[in-house]
């Protein structure tokens, strides 16, 4: 059975002027009517970034960011779970105030934060990125490679003539990471990498799967990134955000079942059904929705911030917040 929180009547509440508890307020009666749906004990909070945490103009809103807070004053351990490399997830860390590991390159590497040391990683064979770094570019696709290479975090890639739209659009976001190379010594004589990258449209992504699937590997298809096209990651065939929940669970001696993660995309799916609690956003596709435990709203309407109140935080937590808010106003 999936579990859906869902959004109030347009007009009824402004989200933007209430605190947390205020938004519980909206759900309050069915949840105490329904506290069996309810996990108990959760210990960790893992949150993907992108259509998740961030809202539709890629900001954290108050809301969100005072669920988090609530979340770690009341002992619950609260991380990230992106596809985003250590560079641009940092800013997002440090805006919620988190300081324990980080789980960045959708599963591949583990970064303590703020420390900035490597805590794990799951890289791919370098003999297999260099297969799909081949293939990849005998159908004309700009490879791009994650080297293991520490938080120097470089990005490689071949000559020119392969880049399109899209690849240059990451390509300028950290230009200082860049390093070009022949296409043959991208991953073959170097280090196994964390996993190779495409970025195309998604018709040229979809028909490039039967010979993906054929290599020794797990991949991992986004229809629409943050640079605008179907995105592709190539990683080694065990790593996903779910193996490294599983180790960051370890790492603390949490029980997969004390987790709860919320999640929006495909590379979400696997973490989602790993854990006690895995959430949906509202505006996820089904797949990803058939693979939760429960649904919330969507990044738009505060969904995380609805989700902690709901299924994270304490019923003495609930209650008190929602008290203390009914005081006051």
């Amino acid at each position: 059975m999936v579990y859906n929180i869902r959004s109030p009547t347009p007009g009824s509440m402004r989200r933007d002027s209430f605190p947390v508890a205020s938004l519980l307020q909206m759900n309050v009666m069915i949840t105490y009517m329904n506290m069996e749906m309810t996990p108990e004990h959760i210990k960790m909070l893992v949150i993907d970034i992108d259509g998740t945490l961030l809202n539709p103009e890629g900001e954290i809103t108050p809301v969100t960011r005072a669920a988090c807070t609530a979340a770690r004053q009341a002992g619950i351990l609260v991380t990230l779970a992106t596809a985003r490399r250590y560079c641009n997830t940092a800013p997002v860390a440090i805006e919620l105030g988190l300081d324990i590991p980080l789980i960045l390159y959708d599963g591949a590497v583990i970064v303590e934060h703020p420390q900035g040391g490597i805590l794990h990683t799951h890289p791919l064979s370098a003999s297999v990125g260099q297969q799909a770094v081949d293939l990849l570019a005998d159908n004309a696709i700009q490879p791009v490679v994650h080297p293991a290479a520490g938080l120097s975090e470089e990005v490689w890639t071949g000559p020119p003539e392969l880049d399109n739209v899209w690849v240059e659009a990451y390509f300028t976001t950290f230009p200082e990471q860049m390093r070009r190379m022949p296409y043959a010594s991208l991953c073959k004589g170097h280090p196994d990498p964390l996993r190779v990258v495409a970025f195309a449209d998604e018709d040229t992504i979809m028909g490039l799967l039967p010979a993906v699937s054929a290599l020794d590997c797990s991949w991992i298809i986004t229809k629409r990134g943050n640079y605008g096209c179907a995105e592709l990651g190539i990683m080694h065939p065990g790593c996903s955000k779910a193996s490294a929940v599983k180790a960051l669970a370890q790492h603390f001696g949490i029980p997969l079942e004390q987790i709860m993660a919320l999640g929006d995309n495909n590379n979400d799916i696997q973490m989602l059904r790993s854990v006690g609690w895995g959430v949906a956003m509202g505006h996820a596709p089904d797949v990803v929705k058939a693979a939760a435990r429960a649904v919330t709203t969507s990044n738009r309407e505060d969904g995380v911030a609805l989700a902690i109140e709901r299924w994270a935080l304490s019923r003495s937590t609930i209650a008190a917040r929602a008290t203390t808010t009914s005081s006051v106003q």
